[in-house]
């Protein structure tokens, strides 16, 4: 550290803390004209008296050696600016420097001299010294801070204008007067910099590494990346003050929720909003302006609680690239949908949404509030988020407590959404509502299928099948749904096709089609032949390993005998011996013929007294047959995707607006729940430009008690 000599002017430097003497500090403005460390090595004495920053200089200087002080610090010389190690560890410090210094002199150069009481809140407000992010720290860290106006006169202490300076700042008063800065949350004292401005982008993040007590290397030239890095050492050091993350807009409820079913259900328009930013951010805030109404935000009083439970492992946040990994509390109960605008597309389209729990909140009058975060689902499974926190009664103490939010834990992955700018040839989903989600999907080579975004990009022309969606209720029944394009255009922009496909594998199910039409007794008596083939077949492989045994004994005989023969048998002993060979090659021959044909005439039998009845069964079990029958779902919808064009129910959506809906009638599939399929179709251009057409799409999948808007039941 290097200190000025009140008296002498003398420079010099101390190495080590243990020797630094008792200091004054000077905490002021720059201006134009100030006066460096090289000028004060270098410069004439008249030379530098000159200087317009020289002046307050001198009166601490003065002011000081009138106190009792031998040295002084002053920023603007006692740090060589040209020198970016020395900068570095002078910032890193600098915290530490005013809250060790005998007492700090805040000079007002836009105050003028001899305030009346009356009118000194009314200048202090106006003062630029206010406005700056350095002297946040320079108020808060040191005990006692006097301040002067521009010819040096004092207008009072910060304890004697501390309801004054409150009111100012937003910074409670025990903060001013003493109190621990630890203890205040995260949020609050990103708000205390919130109407604070530095000359530097990088200086926004630089003036607060000593609020949040945090060290990180300075970059200057990386712009805002200092603040998110900033925030990211906060993180470390604070892994369970969430309200890091509890910035933006307050409000008792998401602004962006759909406004009523029929919305949703395409029987209204959504209001598009041509100004509404539609990009999706990550959980990082941008600046501290983002914490403006974030002051009254504190950490749960039972966080630890939440933190520190045995029977589930929470991890810290963390930074990976430019995702955030966290363990929240999610809300992600029934369908909500929320609206975001297209770019150059008159088109509010609806997205899902769900619910973060911050484990931090505001304590108000009747109860402890919780900060929810409304998370708009992205592909891939990340989230992004909009500016809003909401803070209302549904998420409060007492209903629910850490317990409750060990049981709603649950790890996210939010990130930073780059706005969709649909191209010519897109699929824009602007309705995707379905009370069964789409579980996967199949695609050609030339889209990308985005159904969590709210698009299907066009990467190239695409002819024919584009993509097959598919919905499963269970393991064992859905149903899929095929999106082409046809016409005779090679330019990728025919009319949409949507082929639908009910899925169900059950084998309830599968019996009570074949009866609706007409082939149950068909099909279960050809179930029931074909178990008697399979019986007949396990009989007859029987006979053959037995025989096969037999031979084997046999074998094993005759080659013991041969082993058995000695040298010197005669000629009478080798001819019975032979005899018996060929008496037991014949019996083995006449006992599988035997077997033969008493099967055979079991099997003939058999035909001539079902013949009839199984002609009759086998014509419906192949028209059966002409149905498809899946061994599992995943078949069923490779079998639409390769075969789109003779799908159950079909149609080619007109130009320029086609409404398809599968008629009630025509509906075969035998299921708990019947869905209700509607699908819209409208083309539109980009900008009005007719060499870039886009589909926009409504695709709402219900069931039959949803038709009436009950959607979130």
């Amino acid at each position: 550290m290097r200190l000025l000599n009140s008296c002498s002017g003398e420079m010099r430097a101390f190495m080590s803390y243990s020797d630094v003497p008792p200091y004054a500090i000077l905490s002021h403005t720059w201006d134009d004209d100030e006066v460096s460390f090289q000028d004060w090595q270098t410069l004439p004495w008249p030379v530098l008296q000159k200087k317009k920053g020289f002046r307050k200089i001198e009166y601490c200087c003065q002011q000081a050696a009138q106190d009792g002080l031998e040295w002084v610090w002053v920023d603007t010389c006692c740090i060589d600016q040209t020198s970016s190690a020395e900068l570095t560890e002078s910032i890193n410090s600098m915290f530490r420097w005013y809250k060790d210094a005998a007492i700090c002199y805040a000079y007002l150069a836009d105050v003028a001299k001899n305030l009346r009481l009356s009118t000194i809140e009314k200048r202090l407000r106006k003062s630029r010294w206010f406005t700056r992010g350095w002297t946040l720290q320079e108020l808060i860290a040191p005990s006692e801070v006097v301040f002067y106006s521009m010819d040096w006169h004092q207008v009072g202490t910060k304890s004697e204008l501390a309801a004054c300076i409150s009111d100012i700042t937003h910074i409670d008063q025990q903060y001013l007067i003493g109190a621990n800065v630890q203890l205040a949350s995260i949020a609050q004292r990103m708000s205390w910099a919130a109407n604070r401005e530095t000359s530097r982008d990088e200086d926004v993040a630089y003036c607060l590494l000593g609020i949040f007590d945090v060290n990180m290397p300075l970059i200057y030239g990386e712009g805002t990346k200092a603040f998110q890095r900033l925030q990211e050492e906060i993180m470390k050091a604070y892994p369970e003050d969430h309200t890091l993350f509890a910035w933006g807009n307050v409000m008792s409820q998401f602004s962006r929720y759909v406004k009523s079913d029929a919305h949703a259900l395409g029987h209204e328009p959504i209001p598009w909003k041509p100004d509404e930013d539609d990009s999706l951010l990550g959980f990082l805030a941008q600046s501290p302006e983002d914490f403006r109404e974030s002051g009254s935000f504190v950490a749960y009083k039972e966080a630890k609680k939440y933190f520190r439970r045995w029977d589930f492992l929470l991890t810290a946040p963390e930074q990976v690239g430019r995702t955030i990994r966290i363990d929240l509390p999610l809300i992600a109960s029934g369908l909500h949908l929320a609206e975001c605008h297209s770019y150059g597309l008159p088109v509010a389209r609806l997205r899902r949404v769900k619910t973060a729990v911050l484990v931090c909140g505001r304590q108000d009058e009747s109860a402890f509030k919780f900060v929810t975060v409304p998370l708009f689902i992205c592909t891939g499974g990340f989230y992004g988020r909009t500016r809003e926190v909401v803070v209302s009664d549904l998420v409060a103490q007492p209903h629910v407590n850490y317990e409750l939010l060990g049981r709603w834990q649950s790890r996210l992955l939010v990130e930073r959404q780059a706005p969709y700018r649909p191209r010519a040839g897109d699929v824009v989903l602007r309705r995707f509502v379905t009370l069964v989600p789409c579980s996967s999907s199949i695609a050609a080579d030339t889209v990308d299928v985005a159904i969590d975004d709210g698009c299907v990009r066009a990467l190239g022309p695409t002819r024919g099948r584009v993509a097959c969606l598919a919905f499963e209720y269970s393991h064992a029944n859905g149903l899929g749904l095929n999106i082409a394009r046809v016409g005779d255009n090679d330019d990728g922009l025919g009319n949409l096709h949507f082929a639908f496909m009910p899925v169900d594998i059950t084998p309830a199910a599968y019996e009570q089609y074949m009866q609706s039409t007409g082939a149950g007794a068909g099909a279960g008596e050809h179930r029931g032949e074909a178990e008697e083939v399979v019986g007949e077949e396990k009989a007859e492989a029987d006979v053959v390993e037995k025989v096969d045994e037999e031979e084997e004994t046999n074998k094993e005989e005759e080659e013991e005998e041969v082993n058995e023969e000695p040298n010197g048998r005669d000629e009478k002993e080798a001819e019975e011996l032979s005899n018996r060979r060929v008496t037991r090659s014949s019996t083995r021959k006449r006992k599988r013929a035997s077997e033969a044909s008493t099967t055979k005439e079991a099997d003939e039998g058999k035909e001539d007294k079902t013949g009839e009845e199984r002609r009759e069964g086998d014509e419906k079990v192949d028209e059966v047959k002409k149905q498809p029958w899946f061994n599992d779902t995943r078949s069923a919808y490779y079998h639409l995707w390769n075969n789109w064009q003779d799908a159950p129910y079909s149609h080619v959506m007109k130009l320029p607006k086609d409404t398809w809906e599968v008629p009630e009638d025509d509906k075969k599939l035998v299921s708990n729940v019947v869905p209700n399929v509607r699908i819209t179709a409208e083309r539109m251009y980009l900008d009005d430009d007719i060499d870039q057409p886009v589909d926009v799409v409504d695709i709402i999948i219900t069931t039959k008690h949803a038709q009436n808007g009950i959607l979130r039941a």
